[in-house]
Order: C-alpha cells, then structure tokens, then sequence
C-alpha cells in the first residue's frame, strides 16, 4: 500500500511535552569520559559513534507517562509489548536513568528473562539476585536465595529512604506461569513488610496472547497482578515522531551540561549557522517512506527504533566532510542515510 508523503509543514508545531529538555538530558545514557578527564573528545569515541547514548522518542514518553503513573497510584503490574526491534531495551535504558534522576528513593532493577526449556525456581531467583546486584557466591538452596533476595532489597530501599521497587523485565514472553507464580510470592513477601514491588513486562506480542490465555484459565492472580494496565510501544510512525526524536540529538550535551550538543559537535559550523536536525524530520520521514514504497513493504510505514537512529547517526558521523556554515541537508542527504541504516533489508527479511 503506498504511503502518503508529509511536507514540512506538517511536522509544526510540535507538541512541546514530547521534547523537554530537561527529561532528554537526564535520562541520556552518559560514558566514563566528562569534562574533566583529559581523554580529548573525538568523532571515533564520542557516545554517538559508540551508539551508548539514548534519545526521546513518543512511544518512550508514553512509556515514562505510564511508569510514573502506576508508581504514583501503587498500581502492581503492566504490560508492554512491541514487535521486535522497535526499541523495547533502549527505553528500558531511558527510563532507568530517568528513575534514577528524578525519583531516587524507588529501588529499580533490571531483569533480562533467559529461555529455558524448563522451569527451576533455583535459575529464576539467582536471575533476580542478580538483577539486585548480588554477585558470586551467591546462596545454594531455593530458601537461602529467597531469604538474600529480601534482605538486598531491604538494605538497598533503607539506603534511599524508600519503600518502592520497580522490577523492569526484558523479554518478558520467555516468563512461564511458574515465574510468575514465583514472582507473585515475592510481591506478597515484601507487602508483608511494607515494600511495593511494581512489575513491568516489557516483550513481544507473545504477551499479550499469554495474558489473554491466563484470562481463559481463570489465573487472575497473575493478571491482576502483573496485566492490569498495558501499552502498544511502536516505532517512529509520523513526521511529528521523528521531529521529537531529532529534536534530542539538537538538545542533548555531551559531557552533560558544559559540553556542545550532539548536532554541533558533528556540524559546528552548520550548527552556528542555525542547522537543527529537527528540521529535518519531514525529509527524513519522506525518505523511510520512499523507500517502504519502493521496496513494496507490506503494511503501514512504522521505523524501529534501531533503524532511525542509524540513519541519523548516518548523518551525523558525515558531519566532518560535509560541515559547512552554508550547509543544507536535502532529501538527498536523508535518503542515502535511510539506505544506510539497513532498514529495507530488515524489513524484506523478516517479513518474507
């Protein structure tokens, strides 16, 4: 189905909440260098060329919108899926540093969910032990691991004057209703001390074919639990996503707070001149679609997430040989960007 181009009239105005500037900085993924190391920065170990940074995008703000508002009505459990790819890990990455900045009495931890062909309650606590940064030598038995998983947790919300824990869980369709029955009883253990744990499963849309099955079987513990509220995360799907998305690369500093922005770093003098890549989110948008349409893709135009940075990040790490004070990226630029992010060659794969 051919997709409809957008003009760049249409990408203003942009909502002003989906870009502030504050959220962006703080919940940017910084690396050891600052401004006091004497490390000089360079094009090859800036956090851009070494992908370890992370942008706003509208799905993540609406992940954030979620978080804050089961943290704020104690609301145990929800649900968040998305078709792989589309940037489920990097908003967790966002959305830990924005806890961490903006709420440091919550206790968060992070659990990436491992396949196993079958259920131990052994695996899954050493999986949360280590998630509460418990290390080797951990306990041997099920009983000592579950006694070390409460007192870490219990020392760690002590340190913050805290009483909540936010347990992000990656890949969370690998869960079998044995973990989540495990994981229920840890939710009702630290009830018992006054502790809210707050579960988010972050996975594909396996989940929501699990939560619809629970429903069927009558397991409402573990859909009241963990299913109460759910969220559809997409990719880029419009020229406003892509403007809130670029708009971060013009706001966000590195080092945070006295370093140059990522866009006039890599374009100094463009970016003295008045170049903001956020301009450019109808050509960068026009090109995803172009070559959707050409490449005859099946379905609506939706950009995972690793594929629009990639462009972008195309674009900028160009910026050497192509900065100038009269510079003006074309659909040129943007399209060979789009080429070079891998995006038509995923799709065609994937979708065969």
């Amino acid at each position: 189905m051919n997709q409809k181009t957008i003009t760049a009239a249409k990408v203003a105005p942009r909502p002003q909440p989906r870009t502030n500037a504050t959220r962006i900085r703080a919940a940017r993924r910084t690396s050891p260098t600052s401004a006091a190391s004497p490390i000089q920065l360079t094009v090859h170990n800036h956090p851009l060329a070494r992908r370890h940074y992370r942008v706003a995008t509208a799905a993540i703000e609406a992940f954030v919108d979620l978080v804050e508002h089961c943290v704020r009505v104690l609301i145990p459990g929800a649900l968040i899926y998305a078709r792989p790819r589309m940037g489920k890990t990097h908003a967790i990455d966002y959305l830990a540093l924005h806890l961490a900045r903006h709420r440091g009495d919550i206790l968060v931890l992070r659990m990436s969910c491992e396949h196993h062909r079958s259920d131990y309650e052994g695996p899954f606590f050493s999986a949360l032990l280590g998630a509460a940064g418990v290390r080797d030598p951990q306990p041997r038995t099920i009983a000592e691991k579950r006694f070390a998983l409460m007192r870490r947790l219990s020392e760690q919300l002590q340190m913050r004057s805290g009483h909540i824990v936010v347990l992000l869980c990656d890949e969370a369709q690998r869960l079998s209703k044995h973990a989540l029955e495990w994981l229920r009883d840890v939710h009702d253990q630290l009830a018992c001390h006054g502790v809210r744990l707050i579960t988010f499963l972050v996975g594909q849309p396996q989940l929501m074919e699990h939560k619809a099955q629970y429903q069927l079987a009558g397991d409402e513990q573990i859909v009241a639990r963990f299913m109460i509220e759910q969220l559809h995360f997409r990719g880029i799907t419009d020229a406003v996503e892509a403007a809130t998305c670029l708009a971060s690369y013009d706001l966000s500093r590195y080092p945070e707070d006295t370093g140059g922005t990522f866009t006039a770093f890599f374009y100094p003098d463009a970016y003295t001149a008045g170049l903001r890549l956020e301009q450019s989110a109808a050509a960068l948008w026009n090109g995803f679609v172009n070559a959707h349409t050409v490449a005859q893709l099946a379905g609506p135009v939706e950009i995972p997430m690793d594929y629009f940075t990639r462009a972008v990040e195309s674009m900028l790490l160009n910026g050497p040989q192509w900065d100038s004070s009269g510079l003006v990226l074309e659909p040129a630029h943007w399209e060979r960007a789009v080429r070079e992010s891998g995006y038509v060659a995923a799709q065609q794969t994937v979708r065969l």
